[in-house]
């Protein structure tokens, strides 16, 4: 996995509209690293939507403002979808558990109960032939995700 970002915490909280959505959601988006060319490509369509929405709005002020309709709520759910995509292992995009207007990438609530690679409370307790993912939870509950190869660990990321 060759996730450059830190895909952890809130991305837009405190609002529900769509237009706020869109716009916290895009730019998160746009700045994933690497960006795949399918959510590139899913981008460039929404901000041509937008776009193409608001000259005819221009020229018919009656008409439904964009963030107010059917589209709008679809490509919120699509750039959900694409966000989920970049979330860390035993993360998800979404909303926070304790806050429906929280939206960000969360550790799941049972990851830690539902790991299925080895689980250690000292680093040194990994076997050198080990290869696979490794949760270190230590006295303190701090968690950290690592992949072990060839007797190294490299750090994908860890919970203070």
């Amino acid at each position: 996995m060759k996730n450059l970002r830190r895909n952890m915490g809130s991305v837009s909280s405190g609002t529900l509209r769509s237009e706020d959505l869109i716009d916290s959601f895009t730019y998160e988006l746009r700045h994933q690293k690497p960006l795949s060319r399918q959510h590139r490509k899913m981008l460039r369509e929404i901000e041509r939507r937008i776009a193409s929405h608001q000259r005819l709005q221009r020229r018919h002020p009656e008409m439904e403002n964009y963030f107010d309709t059917e589209d709008a709520s679809e490509d919120v759910q699509e750039l959900c979808d694409a966000l989920e995509c970049y979330a860390l292992p035993g993360f998800y995009f979404g909303t926070h558990p304790g806050d429906g207007s929280d939206f960000g990438f969360w550790l799941s609530d049972s990851f830690v109960d539902d790991f299925d690679g080895l689980r250690v409370d000292d680093t040194s307790e990994i076997p050198r032939s080990y290869r696979g993912e490794v949760l270190h939870v230590n006295d303190h509950g701090n968690v950290t995700l690592y992949v072990a190869t060839r007797g190294k660990l490299r750090e994908v990321w860890g919970i203070v």
